[in-house]
């Protein structure tokens, strides 16, 4: 989607998906923070926009200042928001219709406009001194690819209890590549030069997987995220519309943010995958595929002594499900069948087959595969 030249402008479908997982995770992510005893916690806002669109459809900001307040978060934890919308009139816009909302006393609100991302930024970073910057997320919802350099993602990415969700639009990054006074832009929109390889690329899938890959790997090796899943959307026509990147340090984080994905509507004019492994695209249904799990977890088992904590954190880290989707639709089958795939090892007399409450419990996967 081109940048609007209008203040204000109607709200497409992909957005209200993006609005919808933003809405779900900070919903969870800011009580989780506000209960870390942390005096403040941040929400910043690359790319703002007017905070309403033309239907009246909220945006970005008042979701993240409604999300805060319904979480009823106690007044010793301070709730800085910077909103930064380069673009005079939508951050008008923005000032009004933050103006109608009820703002509780321990949110600190700032409206940056006349300023890129990065100098934006840069200005918050510096205010913190020394000590760094507080927890905060960051939203990085671009129209396209400049005025997004990865130095800053990876300046985010080196304090704890920072995480970014980054909307890489690929349909703009795909367009206008191979465009010769684009170079400089891309270089520090990726942060390498490794994405100049692509540009050879024809084939559609493998040119949208290339640059999906080199910008995961960079938040993966470059930024040093702990965790770095991507998550793809596509259209009616089944061509990738764009990609959500999202890296935190922390695996309630990834969780979180799995929750919220797996909970998108589908409406028909879009899908969503877990796009992070090129080899397993998983869609995100109302019933997940159980059999791809299963086999994704025996193949990393098979033949070892794994606890149920390490089953749950290879499920979060290293595939598309939730924690909640192992135990009772693919552990309790395998331990329960005729010829039990999986047995536990040294468990107390009174637990029941088939339960896994206890992350301590060990179990034995048997070679022998069904």
């Amino acid at each position: 989607m081109a940048a609007p030249k209008e203040p204000v402008w109607n709200i497409d479908p992909h957005t209200r998906a993006k609005h919808a997982i933003l809405r779900r995770y900070l919903q969870a992510w800011m009580p989780i923070l506000a209960r870390g005893r942390f005096p403040e916690v941040m929400y910043f806002d690359g790319f703002a926009g007017p905070g309403r669109y033309s239907d009246g459809e909220e945006g970005s900001p008042i979701i993240a200042l409604r999300a805060a307040r319904n979480q009823h978060i106690g007044p010793e934890v301070k709730l800085r928001f910077v909103f930064i919308e380069k673009n005079s009139s939508r951050a008008d816009n923005l000032k009004k219709t933050i103006k109608n909302f009820d703002i509780p006393e321990n949110f600190r609100i700032e409206i940056g406009h006349g300023e890129e991302f990065e100098e934006a930024f840069n200005r918050i970073l510096l205010s913190y001194g020394a000590k760094g910057l507080p927890p905060t997320f960051a939203f990085v919802d671009p129209f396209g690819w400049s005025g997004v350099p990865f130095s800053i993602i990876k300046k985010i990415m080196q304090y704890q209890h920072c995480e970014v969700l980054i909307n890489f639009m690929y349909e703009e990054v795909n367009r206008f590549i191979g465009h010769q006074d684009q170079v400089n832009n891309f270089d520090r929109f990726f942060g390498t030069r490794k994405w100049q390889a692509g540009i050879r690329l024809s084939r559609a899938n493998e040119r949208s997987r290339f640059f999906h890959n080199i910008y995961l790997g960079q938040l993966r090796k470059g930024a040093n995220a702990r965790f770095a899943r991507s998550f793809q959307m596509r259209n009616q026509n089944d061509a990738v519309d764009y990609y959500l990147f999202h890296a935190t340090n922390h695996i309630r984080g990834l969780a979180r943010m799995k929750e919220a994905m797996w909970k998108v509507d589908e409406s028909g004019e879009f899908s969503f995958s877990d796009a992070t492994d090129p080899d397993q695209l998983v869609l995100f249904e109302k019933e997940p595929r159980y059999e791809i799990l299963r086999n994704q977890i025996l193949r990393r088992f098979t033949g070892r002594v794994a606890s149920v904590g390490e089953v749950e954190e290879f499920v979060l880290a290293e595939t598309a499900f939730r924690e909640r989707h192992y135990k009772v639709q693919v552990l309790k089958p395998l331990e329960l069948a005729a010829r039990p795939i999986i047995e536990p090892v040294g468990s107390p007399p009174n637990r029941k087959r088939g339960t896994y409450g206890d992350r301590s419990l060990r179990l034995r996967f048997r070679s022998i595969l069904p």
